[in-house]
């Protein structure tokens, strides 16, 4: 296991914008965040509605926005955490200063409240149908051969048609189903890390992907934190200290 960073006070974690064409609300947070740079900026996953590192027709619209998060690089140390809809984000020079973590290396350890914790997009420990479709689309021969497919012909619309008309779902469990939810993903990852580094301790679990927003403490004092999905309500998440923790606000 790779060695852990510290999560610093004042860090924010952002998820599941889902940033398309003709939205305002994510430039309008980094507009924010420009001219009062957190000490970190985590970016969750699904950031973008759809975004290939290779395939230029699906970043071109982007550019404004990948020459903000370029700017708050110089401010800001960011982190990337790809998801199912942006990946192969290390080929993108707008990127260079950020720290990008594919999906085949994530979870990424972080420390946070002195405990170890686990961070990733979210789309872990899922079906066996849906590994193996994420795991093709996202591998380096899919992402070079759509970056030469966009070449030849206008590969972008076509592809990304379905998944603009696909509405974007946000999920409100129960009390009562959200624990055992969370309870599930505890165990997913205790799992992983009793394989990868069994002498360590798990403080808690950070991911996006499932757009739930809270937060859950289990018997044995792990923290699941179900980040919000910006794209739903605008809320992002931010480490307060070791006193308060993560807390979810709005995006005034």
């Amino acid at each position: 296991m790779r060695v852990a960073r510290e999560v610093l006070e004042g860090a924010i974690f952002v998820s599941d914008v889902h940033h398309q064409e003709g939205l305002s609300h994510f430039p309008r947070l980094l507009n924010h965040l420009l001219a009062s740079p957190p000490s970190q900026l985590f970016l969750m996953g699904d950031i973008f509605q759809i975004l290939v590192g290779s395939v230029k027709s699906s970043y071109r619209p982007y550019i404004s926005i990948l020459e903000q998060l370029e700017l708050l690089s110089q401010k800001s140390t960011l982190f990337y955490f790809e998801g199912n809809h942006d990946f192969g984000l290390t080929q993108l020079s707008y990127l260079k200063n950020i720290q990008i973590y594919p999906r085949k290396i994530q979870p990424i350890p972080f420390t946070c409240q002195h405990k170890l914790f686990l961070l990733a997009h979210g789309d872990l420990f899922l079906k066996w149908g849906y590994e193996i479709y994420i795991r093709l689309l996202s591998s380096q021969f899919s992402i070079k051969t759509l970056g030469f497919l966009d070449q030849i012909i206008p590969l972008y619309a076509p592809l990304t048609a379905p998944i603009y008309h696909k509405k974007i779902r946000s999920l409100i469990p129960n009390q009562e189903v959200f624990k055992d939810f969370s309870k599930q993903r505890l165990a997913c990852y205790e799992h992983w890390r009793a394989k990868i580094a069994p002498t360590l301790n798990l403080g808690g679990v950070i991911e996006g992907h499932f757009h739930i927003g809270r937060f859950y403490k289990s018997d044995q004092n792990l923290l699941y934190a179900a980040l919000p999905s910006f794209y739903h309500n605008q809320e992002i998440c931010q480490y307060m200290g070791i006193k308060t923790g993560l807390q979810i606000r709005r995006l005034n």
